[in-house]
């Protein structure tokens, strides 16, 4: 048997774009896919922050090129798929994580009236329409070539509404939903298509929403961020934050030939939060 560090990559040949690229969950992402052998395109509405993961990877040996990309802006897509295309060859697997809980200064429910037309036009443009333009942009090239993979990084929240931010977890369900009907289509030609759902990350977003939950909920006020963060923790059946890279592994795995017969499905990462 072939011991685990001979064993070549799943991705060998394989080239990716990855939206979000240079937050906390797309880096986990690329650190993923790039082990097992895929090049890399790291797409972000921050350049510096794609440089800096290309950097990363580079160091590690990995080939990649970053992109700036405004998800919202549907040329933009279709220019970061056809650069793509040209700096690495070919695009094979098309993971779209780029992601946001609402405007600038979004605010939570609790009440509904709290939230604002700006924090819901916010997450649809980004984590429902920005899914939208990536995959209309990449999919003809993969129904050339009869083989693709496409990752939607969706929420636990996409499963199970969640009252203090029912704009994001509708946007969420929209990306599951919008993620089956794409695979329905896809599959004639070879293509899958599947959602991530991750569970509880501690990054900046985190950081900016664990300050609201402590002055919305009375037991949690006076906790520190990391604290409310923490509680949110101890409430799932497993008890384990979840890391960048394990959102990588699975998602990894689904642009894998191990994958090749699953698709329409929205997998979560979770430590147990939702169940069926």
């Amino acid at each position: 048997m072939v011991g685990a560090a001979a064993r070549p990559g799943r991705l060998e040949g394989r080239a990716a774009l990855i939206t979000g690229a240079g937050g906390s969950i797309g880096r986990g992402i690329a650190r993923c896919l790039a082990e097992e052998g895929a090049s890399l395109a790291l797409a972000d509405i921050f350049p510096e922050d794609a440089k800096t993961c290309r950097e990363e990877l580079e160091a590690a040996g990995a080939k990649a090129v970053a992109l700036p990309l405004d998800v919202t802006d549907a040329d933009d897509c279709e220019a970061a798929v056809a650069r793509s295309r040209e700096e690495l060859g070919g695009l094979d697997i098309l993971v779209n994580n780029a992601g946001v809980i609402g405007g600038q200064d979004f605010k939570l429910g609790l009440p509904l009236s709290d939230i604002s037309s700006e924090d819901w036009d916010a997450a649809y443009e980004v984590n429902v329409k920005g899914v939208f333009h990536l995959c209309r942009a990449a999919l003809p090239g993969m129904q050339e070539a009869k083989w693709g993979r496409i990752v939607n990084i969706s929420s636990r929240a996409g499963r199970q509404g969640t009252e203090a931010i029912p704009h994001y977890s509708a946007s969420k369900a929209a990306v599951i939903n919008f993620t089956q009907a794409l695979a329905r289509e896809a599959a004639r030609d070879g293509i899958t298509a599947n959602a991530v759902c991750p569970g509880l990350i501690w990054s900046p977003m985190w950081r900016k929403l664990a300050p609201l939950y402590g002055e919305k909920i009375p037991h949690l006020k006076g906790m520190t961020p990391r604290e409310v963060f923490d509680y949110f923790v101890g409430l799932t059946p497993l008890g384990r934050e979840q890391t960048p890279e394990d959102i990588g592994r699975v998602a990894a795995f689904l642009a894998s030939e191990d994958a090749c017969t699953i698709t329409g499905q929205a997998i979560l990462v979770d430590s147990g939060a939702v169940m069926g």
